[in-house]
């Protein structure tokens, strides 16, 4: 079977520091990649390379699909538009990508059913976080990269993560990077960074 992503020899470095070198690997249809390693180790930045939200030094990130759809992101850090409501947000994103928003189900998915006219940026984090997975899994991405994604969620947003990456390994693969011991779990196979 084709693999959905083929990663070979990627290197990063900022100055003279070597965030990650020659990281080659292949993704399967069904896996769950973690990626871990210690603050600053450039776990994020690996994401960021992947999806093309940041170039590497050197090395290729090789996959078949629009970019607009093949991959889904969300990361901690990540920011939303602060006067867009959560309903804004999901329409914005589907006509960026050219998908069906699907406002209502993503809403009640994501436990924001009550909050969807409020601006994201009245939202507490961990809503934030919730409105992050939405829009990254809005698509039905053949890929889904989650940067940290337990960080400010309680017990019910970490049931949706477990609910969306056990639906997104039937669908394609995913991503994780994270230093939560419990997110371990989640993959069949594991990459550790700057180690």
């Amino acid at each position: 079977m084709k693999p959905l992503l083929v990663v070979e020899g990627l290197s990063k470095r900022y100055g003279r520091q070597s965030l990650f070198q020659n990281v080659s690997l292949e993704l399967a249809r069904g896996d769950v990649l973690v990626v871990t390693g210690a603050n600053g180790s450039g776990k994020s930045t690996f994401l960021r390379c992947l999806v093309g939200l940041e170039t590497q030094d050197r090395g290729t990130v090789t996959f078949d699909g629009d970019p607009r759809t093949f991959w889904g992101f969300s990361a901690i850090d990540q920011a939303v538009y602060a006067n867009l409501t959560v309903a804004e947000h999901l329409e914005f994103t589907a006509d960026c990508r050219g998908v069906e928003a699907n406002v209502r189900f993503w809403l009640e998915r994501i436990g924001l059913a009550a909050f969807a006219d409020r601006p994201a940026g009245l939202l507490s984090t961990g809503m934030r976080a919730r409105l992050k997975l939405a829009l990254a899994a809005q698509a039905g991405p053949q890929i889904l990269a989650l940067d940290e994604p337990g960080a400010a969620l309680d017990a019910d947003g970490i049931a949706l993560i477990d609910d969306l990456v056990r639906e997104q390994a039937e669908r394609g693969a995913c991503i994780l990077a994270t230093n939560d011991p419990a997110e371990r779990r989640y993959g069949n196979l594991e990459l550790a960074i700057g180690t």
